[in-house]
């Protein structure tokens, strides 16, 4: 192994990969797979990343008010769906909340109280396994 790697607490490479909106930056924490409206009827601890299934985009569009609740509970949000400009990126960037979008397959790669590290810059939008 490299002094790089060992020097590194994080693995160099990321799982997963999307376009950063809203707040760049890194936030590390616990996964929580959101697939229906009634997943998201629940308590948001500190740590939890939502991780937003793409057949929610339909209801997002149609109720945006829900969407700046949940930018409003979490730090950080993964979603398989979205754009750089919208409202998904507006409201990201009015609650400095990292957004990132097009994610695909997040809701099938990542799990339940998985820890991962969310990392966005500029346009890119990574995540990375913890442990």
């Amino acid at each position: 192994m490299s002094e790089r790697q060992i020097e590194n607490e994080y693995p160099l490479f990321p799982i997963l990969k999307g376009e950063s909106v809203g707040e760049s930056g890194e936030f590390s924490g616990r996964a929580i797979i959101v697939r229906t409206p009634k997943d998201l009827l629940r308590e948001w601890d500190a740590d939890h990343i939502v991780v937003l299934h793409h057949d929610l985009a339909e209801y997002f569009e149609n109720n945006p008010g829900h969407l700046d609740n949940l930018f409003s509970s979490v730090h950080a949000v993964i979603a398989e769906f979205g754009e750089s400009i919208g409202d998904f990126a507006s409201f990201s960037y009015v609650r400095e909340v990292i957004g990132i979008v097009k994610v695909q397959d997040a809701t099938h790669v990542l799990e339940n109280d998985m820890h991962i590290r969310v990392v966005a810059e500029e346009n890119v939008g990574e995540i990375f396994f913890v442990d």
